[in-house]
């Protein structure tokens, strides 16, 4: 029997990004769960950026239902601000206020997220409250697989975001899925991703274990995978930088080891 597949983003585009080729080619076995609303730049930013990702997932396949969105907090890029990392590394019971708000919210209209679909109440912007949604998103849908970014991008939220899957995983022993990482930002991002070529070189980050452990899933369709992006109006300022994801294959790692 196939099992189910769960592809943690912490953002909206980020599934295509670093899952796109996994999607295609089982998208009734996936599913997705959104950390973050992606609300750096405010709610009807991040009600955009949801609508532009159901858009894509369900172009690629994907059941309406099986697209979560947990609706914590994007507050930027690098680690002194970014929610999650602040979150996983800061004092127990920290509440992280956004720009948005503190708690947890769907980004569309008349939707709920994750935790008041589940306990009837929204949660607070808090590690314990991400902590326990990942843990409950994994123990119902009891995923053979987990693709999620990698602890190495220079995202806080995508660094940060593989360590609260992890601990979730700690605490239900009786669960084993093999787990694959996906790389989206990188130290250098001439070199990742290349904008040169159609197969990914070696991104700085990455340590040569990560390189040569690698798992590679061929893309069938690149003309689809570009469809696909381009539904990402919002994000087409970087234009050049997201179509460089599109090349014969996608690559996913293990955890560095050293």
């Amino acid at each position: 029997m196939q099992q189910d597949i769960v592809i943690f983003a912490p953002h909206q585009d980020d599934e295509i990004l670093g899952g796109y080729a996994v999607i295609r080619q089982q998208p009734e076995h996936i599913y997705v769960v959104f950390l973050t609303n992606g609300d750096y730049e405010g709610a009807d930013v991040a009600r955009t950026r949801w609508q532009e990702s159901c858009a894509a997932l369900t172009h690629l396949g994907v059941p309406r239902d099986h697209i979560l969105t947990l609706g914590y907090a994007d507050t930027g890029m690098p680690r002194p601000v970014s929610f999650l990392w602040r979150l996983w590394h800061g004092e127990p019971g920290l509440l992280l206020a956004s720009s948005v708000g503190a708690h947890t919210y769907h980004p569309a209209d008349g939707e709920q997220e994750y935790h008041l679909k589940k306990w009837g109440a929204h949660a607070a912007y808090t590690r314990e409250a991400v902590l326990a949604d990942v843990r409950a998103v994994l123990e119902e849908i009891r995923p053979g697989a987990i693709y999620m970014t990698n602890e190495d991008d220079v995202h806080g939220d995508h660094a940060a975001a593989p360590l609260f899957v992890q601990a979730a995983l700690a605490q239900i022993p009786d669960l084993q899925p093999a787990v694959y990482r996906y790389h989206v930002h990188d130290r250098d991002e001439e070199r990742w991703p290349n904008r040169q070529g159609d197969r990914f070189d070696k991104p700085e980050n990455l340590s040569a274990q990560q390189w040569e452990g690698r798992t590679c899933v061929p893309v069938q369709d690149p003309d689809d995978f570009r469809r696909t992006m381009e539904l990402f109006v919002s994000q087409w300022r970087d234009a050049e930088y997201l179509l460089s994801f599109i090349k014969k294959e996608q690559v996913f790692f293990p955890k560095r080891e050293d």
